[in-house]
């Protein structure tokens, strides 16, 4: 399984000679502002005095480096940060770098080194813990350390399980478990976890919110489930709130108050989060993935024919009861602009077509225009047709949003999407804003005849199951390291040109 972000996002590749095999350099981001950016010298050149070692190629969500003992894997879990010299003291100075390259091929540890004056590598400084092992370390270390008596602690949560009626099918697969067996997650469950940590504390979470649910009483918020639930812990990780999820059938920020927001989708997807696994092509209505977990994230199967973005939630779960779509399409929640996880969802299943509903106003045609520039991918409107703006009631909005909106549509009818820049030229002239559930009804009694017309008319199996473009593969030429950094300084200039 292929993560869907890597620690690459967002910097650019360092032209530093002498690594390792396996292992690319990247800059350290500089904050300016509140923002990041790339680390320049007073000519606005690049400057690289550190770069960070990760690697060079897709990393799975957590695959240790074989043969790593477990005293040094619980080391690099524990801390998001370690300094070199602490790292030199605990593994030895003669194994130190070996294990820290090891840890960067496997996506496990990000390496802060320095760069000499000749862009070769100098002295290591520290390592931080990778998004994807910072997701799941706080179960990892659980499993790492050591469990109580297995037998004693099957019969505390076959106890707590007694507590909810609909923890009934879980307690009968635990109890089948041969007494004396080490700790398993049941073959089944509906979890869908492999690890035991996450499996308990699932259990834990659901053994409690279920009864207080059925008491009237206000939702917990996801601190207040996890102090009540939890034994050693009040942090919920993301690969506890998929199987959680799972386990309870509903949507995490659903079933509880101040939850982290989610990716919401619902078609052809199997979907694993480190050690969880989800298949959106069952969810009800939809399955929801939390945000903070994308770094930790990937697909395992996807057999869509293309993917719908829709932007009104109310419109978004109407589409996700009509099983002809999503039986065929992938459903995504844009909740507004997409996230990052979102786009790197739609850019991990390229070539798949996109299609986007969204109102029909200035912001629902900008969404598509974002989408599609930042993924340089052109998407399919559906739902957006200026005939219906024209035939349809528009809401009532207050003259300093009709002015905005008629500026944003003017700016997009001269360089938005080239399929609605009529409609973006009548809003620019006569403002007006038509919201999905105005037209509910009659885009869904025509969309999966649209959608049928957009989706690709052959179809590859891709390895994981999603689909690429027939053709040939374009081959990636070397690029030579003193020609490598003439192009990263060649397009410094052109963009100060610019």
């Amino acid at each position: 399984m292929q993560l869907l972000l890597s620690e690459s996002e967002g910097r650019v590749r360092a032209p530093i000679g002498g690594l390792p095999s396996g292992v690319m350099a990247v800059t350290v981001p500089v904050r300016k502002g509140g923002q990041a950016r790339l680390p320049r010298d007073r000519h606005h050149r690049l400057r690289v005095d550190e770069v960070d070692l990760i690697a060079d190629g897709s990393t799975d969500a957590f695959d240790p480096p074989e043969g790593l003992p477990d005293r040094d894997l619980i080391f690099v879990l524990e801390a998001g940060r370690r300094d070199w010299t602490t790292i030199e003291k605990f593994i030895g100075r003669e194994r130190a770098w070996e294990v820290a390259i090891a840890l960067v091929r496997c996506g496990g540890v990000v390496l802060r080194c320095g760069a000499d004056d000749t862009l070769h590598l100098s002295q290591p400084v520290a390592w931080r813990r990778s998004h994807a092992w910072s997701m799941q370390h706080a179960d990892l270390l659980n499993d790492l350390r050591g469990r109580p008596d297995p037998d004693a602690l099957r019969s505390e949560m076959l106890s707590l399980m007694e507590q909810a009626d609909e923890l009934c099918r879980e307690r009968i697969l635990l109890a089948a478990c041969p007494p004396g067996s080490p700790l398993r997650v049941p073959r089944d469950s509906t979890t869908g976890s492999t690890a035991w940590s996450v499996y308990e504390n699932a259990i834990r979470a659901a053994a409690v919110w279920w009864p207080h649910r059925y008491s009237g009483k206000e939702p917990l918020t996801a601190k207040g489930l996890a102090a009540k639930a939890f034994r050693n812990s009040k942090d919920w990780t993301p690969e506890r709130e998929l199987a959680f999820s799972n386990l309870i059938a509903m949507s995490f920020d659903q079933a509880v108050s101040q939850a982290d927001s989610e990716i919401r989708i619902r078609g052809p997807l199997v979907w694993r989060l480190g050690r969880v696994a989800a298949d959106a092509g069952i969810a009800d209505p939809w399955i929801g993935v939390p945000a903070k977990g994308v770094h930790a994230a990937g697909i395992i199967r996807c057999i869509a024919n293309g993917i719908l973005i829709v932007e009104n939630s109310d419109t978004f779960e109407q589409v996700c009861k009509l099983t002809e779509i999503t039986r065929s399409w992938l459903c995504v929640w844009a909740k507004g602009y997409t996230s990052q996880g979102i786009l790197a969802l739609l850019s991990h299943l390229a070539p798949l077509p996109i299609a986007a509903w969204c109102d029909l106003d200035a912001d629902g045609i900008n969404i598509i225009d974002v989408v599609s520039r930042k993924l340089q991918r052109a998407i399919v409107p559906v739902g957006m047709d200026i005939d219906l703006w024209r035939s349809t009631p528009h809401r009532r909005q207050e003259a300093s949003q009709v002015a905005r909106d008629k500026a944003l549509a003017t700016k997009l009818a001269a360089q938005g999407p080239e399929s609605l820049r009529q409609l973006a030229s009548e809003i620019a002239m006569y403002g007006g804003s038509c919201e999905q559930e105005a037209i509910q009804d009659q885009v869904i009694q025509r969309l999966a005849p649209t959608l049928s017309a957009i989706a690709l008319p052959q179809r590859h199996a891709h390895p994981l199951g999603a689909y690429v473009k027939p053709q040939h593969p374009v081959p990636v030429s070397v690029v030579p390291k003193t020609a490598l950094t003439e192009a990263i300084l060649g397009r410094e200039r052109r963009n100060r040109a610019a």
